[in-house]
């Protein structure tokens, strides 16, 4: 009997509950590992409603804490991308977001030095552009690239 066959043949709240002590999860996420495990829409539903009276999902309080543990490294293009594929809806991302602004221009000023950016030494071209696609590829925008980088060469 596999591990999945074993989750199944226990109460769908004795289930989420066990999901739940290894890592937070969002309703949406809980929804789909519970439907992975064969329960059926209408206990995933009881139980989603359970979880969420007693405060064991609580999507909102998810996205604040997701925030705040990873707005030092990561841009908020990404953070908002991320929360809303884990199902949280935008207005709680939007009232995360207010409650802990993010400061993207030093975030990028971290990775310049990180990478090895020494402000006001001109660099070549092609330097240039791969040190400002990595910046891209991790959510900033070009326009809050170049502006920091102006800014440190002053």
């Amino acid at each position: 009997m596999s591990r999945a066959d074993s989750l199944k043949q226990r109460p769908v709240r004795d289930c989420a509950l066990t999901l739940l002590e290894r890592c937070d999860r969002t309703a949406r996420e809980m929804e789909k590992k519970l439907k992975e495990r064969g329960y059926s829409t209408d206990e995933i539903e009881k139980t989603l409603a359970f979880l969420q009276e007693y405060r064991y999902i609580d999507d909102e309080g998810y996205a604040r804490r997701y925030i705040r543990t990873h707005s030092a490294r990561k841009s908020l293009f990404r953070l908002r991308g991320e929360l809303e594929q884990k199902g949280i809806a935008r207005e709680l991302i939007d009232e995360a977001l207010e409650e802990n602004p993010i400061d993207e221009d030093a975030q990028i000023s971290f990775w310049l030095g990180k990478k090895g950016y020494i402000p006001g030494k001109e660099l070549p071209p092609d330097q240039y552009r791969r040190l400002t696609a990595s910046l891209i590829r991790r959510g900033y925008s070009y326009e809050a690239v170049r502006r920091v980088m102006a800014q440190l060469e002053e």
